[in-house]
């Protein structure tokens, strides 16, 4: 199913949400898409000093990342870059933080929590996985050998793809292919072409910058260009938009939602040393 298509959304700046999840009215969400037909949502909830919910269970199944602050659940304690998978239908102990937090939500389909019941686990959401900080997983370069073709070519004169990209795999379903993935650009990073995906992707900016050259769909009617990006900016991407040349003045990470695992199919872009060179000159740090 095709998420939203969003360009460049500044979350922190969008709409804040009351009452917008059933079960949990307390929350104070910024929307960021969602997917119309499973009801899937990705959103923000801004927890305020003192927030608290009861344990139950919600019936969605829950990617979520601490961007700031900290929050329990249950006996395990989030801090920023903490990460949690949970199925829908498996119980949740209660919410709580203390000082407040902001945190990022994926879920499989509308998000409805169900404070002081139990339900039953939704066996084809995958494996539970428990609360894990990202910052003790190793960096992996895994691009040269997914990526079969790039636009980009190798001191050697081959082929080949840009050095600059590390992934943190925080989750793989190997039956439905989702991933989701922390994912970094070294600063001053070029991708010269554009890649498309036969899947949804979805971008969340965690810290840092991005240029996107173009940004187009397949007829080519709806085209944006020189979109620049900076914290807490998402992308919502249904399969088939086009979006580069990429580059970064001084680094770029992200969350990343793929619907399968990656693929990417790359077209050359003409003018793509004059865009990125102009937004590169640009940078603070030269």
């Amino acid at each position: 199913m095709a998420m939203q298509r969003v360009d460049m959304l500044d979350v922190s700046s969008s709409e804040l949400k009351e009452g917008f999840l059933p079960g949990m009215t307390d929350a104070l969400v910024r929307e960021c898409c969602r997917e119309e037909k499973t009801g899937g949502q990705h959103f923000v909830i801004e927890m305020k000093p003192g927030f608290s919910t009861p344990p139950g269970y919600n019936s969605a199944s829950m990617d979520i990342y601490v961007l700031e602050g900290s929050f329990s659940l249950g006996d395990d304690t989030l801090t920023v870059g903490c990460y949690t998978y949970i199925p829908g239908g498996m119980a949740c102990g209660d919410w709580h933080s203390e000082n407040g937090a902001r945190v990022l939500f994926f879920t499989n389909k509308a998000f409805e929590y169900f404070p002081g019941e139990k339900g039953e686990i939704d066996l084809e959401a995958g494996d539970h996985i428990p609360v894990m900080e990202s910052w003790k997983l190793s960096w992996a370069d895994p691009m040269k050998d997914i990526v079969k073709k790039s636009t980009w070519v190798n001191p050697e004169g081959k082929q080949d793809r840009p050095p600059g990209v590390l992934t943190k795999a925080l989750r793989k379903d190997d039956r439905t292919g989702e991933v989701i993935a922390l994912t970094a650009l070294s600063p001053g990073f070029i991708d010269p072409g554009t890649e498309h995906h036969p899947h949804n992707e979805c971008l969340y900016l965690i810290s840092g910058d991005a240029y996107i050259g173009y940004t187009y769909d397949h007829e080519r009617k709806d085209i944006k260009e020189d979109l620049v990006l900076k914290k807490d900016h998402y992308i919502g991407r249904p399969p088939g938009i086009r979006h580069g040349p990429v580059c970064t003045q001084s680094g770029a990470l992200w969350l990343i939602y793929l619907s399968d695992m990656y693929t990417g199919l790359y077209t050359d872009v003409d003018d793509w040393e004059t865009r990125v060179g102009g937004y590169l000159a640009e940078a603070n740090f030269r």
